[in-house]
């Protein structure tokens, strides 16, 4: 039995993506304007700030420093001297030492003098020719890689904190290409993530020179023209607008992105983002155990279902009679309580009812206001107005994209458990065509 009405999804317009950007402050650098937002909270052990190095079309360095557990910025500063060369790509080894190749194919060492009140270097040192990579970045534990035109990853050891020609060495070519990428970041030891096709992916180099590919989300993060992190699963894309957002993965080994938090609400600025090459120092962060790990087994127990038709659907309820009654509610708190929420209103069959029951409680999130329910992994999505009544339709989300889309999967959906991807601002569904009231969180996410 379907009760869902089929509406054609609209990406977010530029416009939309900066809805909720709250302006606390605004000053210039050197040209660069840097937009301050409220606080979020992130869960990476970061030795210090996180720093990021830039490079301004006009060949001038910028260091910037982030607040890593508010997305905040802390200091910003732009070198008065040039590199003297056009920058192709960049790497980060450490606080002070960068690596940044020319259009021409050198190979350059930036060692920094300074980056607090003012940003100073030395006259870059060239370490060598032939080095045409598309994307660099470095791990942080001794492996830079790079990227070709042709889609190959390459790997190099770095044996010295401030390498010569000799203590890069060690070329090794990773798996039989198909490294064509966008963009680039090492998220840790061996450990990168990197955006194509809009997609944002995983790749787990091992000791032999292979690797593991992970799909961490399918859609969504084509926008982003840099991509950095300084470890602990920190993440931060800046838009061709000049926006930078970030993101914190729970777990960055885990190969899943269902445990990612997008600020989309708190970006680390609305725009000023001028630097055309960008990089974070691997060193400052290491990812600490997960400390929500609820929500990232709904949106698996969730995906897990996609497909199961409706005949089968006495698996999320006996009183489901494989189909007869609508089940979209039955499947959502089967997902809950199979992922291990306590306390589930297994008894409640009708969409709106599981909102009432969200207001109930205080876990309901309106979409009014500013940040429009701030929607999360595993929260319900309830249409219509969360208060029992009949028609609507619950939806469980398995993820948040970064251009403010999301990824739900529902039950009684055309006769089955499916996903797709929405505008929550426009999306109807269920009986009665309605759009998204709000959310409820599960308890003790």
């Amino acid at each position: 039995m379907t009760e869902e009405f089929p509406v054609r999804v609209h990406l977010l317009s530029h416009a939309r993506r900066l809805w909720a950007v709250v302006l606390a402050f605004v000053f210039a650098v050197a040209g660069i304007s840097v937009v301050a937002s409220v606080p979020a909270y992130a869960d990476a052990t970061c030795s210090g700030g996180v720093s990021v190095y830039g490079v301004l079309p006009d060949g001038r360095l910028t260091y910037t420093m982030i607040d890593p557990d508010n997305g905040n910025i802390q200091r910003v500063v732009v070198s008065s001297k040039t590199l003297g060369f056009t920058a192709k790509a960049m790497a980060t080894l450490n606080f002070n030492t960068i690596l940044i190749t020319s259009t021409g194919g050198v190979l350059h060492r930036i060692d920094v003098i300074t980056n607090s009140n003012s940003l100073t270097f030395n006259d870059p040192v060239a370490i060598n020719g032939g080095w045409t990579h598309n994307l660099l970045t470095y791990d942080g534990h001794g492996h830079l890689y790079g990227t070709t035109s042709s889609g190959t990853l390459l790997q190099y050891l770095v044996s010295r904190p401030k390498p010569s020609d000799v203590h890069i060495g060690q070329r090794r070519e990773i798996g039989d290409g198909g490294f064509t990428l966008k963009t680039l970041a090492a998220a840790g030891d061996d450990r990168l993530v990197a955006t194509a096709g809009g997609q944002l992916i995983s790749y787990a180099i091992n000791d032999s020179g292979g690797y593991k590919r992970s799909q961490l989300d399918d859609a969504g993060w084509s926008s982003f023209e840099n991509f950095v992190s300084p470890g602990g699963g920190l993440y931060y894309g800046k838009n061709p607008d000049g926006a930078m957002y970030w993101y914190e993965d729970g777990d960055p080994t885990d190969g899943s992105g269902t445990d990612i938090t997008y600020h989309l609400n708190d970006p680390v600025a609305s725009r000023g983002w001028t630097q055309y090459l960008l990089s974070a120092d691997p060193t400052t962060c290491k990812a600490t155990a997960p400390t929500n790990t609820l929500r990232k087994r709904i949106g698996d127990v969730a995906t897990g279902e996609i497909g199961q038709a409706e005949h089968s659907c006495d698996k999320y309820h006996e009183r489901c009679d494989r189909g007869d009654l609508h089940w979209c509610a039955m499947f959502a708190t089967w997902v809950w309580q199979t992922a291990g929420v306590q306390g589930v209103p297994r008894g409640t069959f009708v969409a709106r009812g599981l909102g009432e029951w969200g207001v109930d409680r205080g876990l309901f999130k309106y979409r009014s206001g500013a940040g429009k329910g701030s929607p999360k992994i595993g929260d319900w999505v309830i249409y219509g107005p969360p208060d029992g009544g009949g028609g609507g339709h619950v939806d469980v989300v398995t993820a948040v994209r970064p251009d403010g889309t999301l990824t739900v999967v529902g039950g009684n959906v055309n006769d089955k458990v499916t996903r797709k991807t929405i505008d929550p601002d426009t999306y109807r569904s269920g009986a009665g065509n309605y759009l998204i009231s709000g959310y409820v969180s599960p308890p003790g996410a």
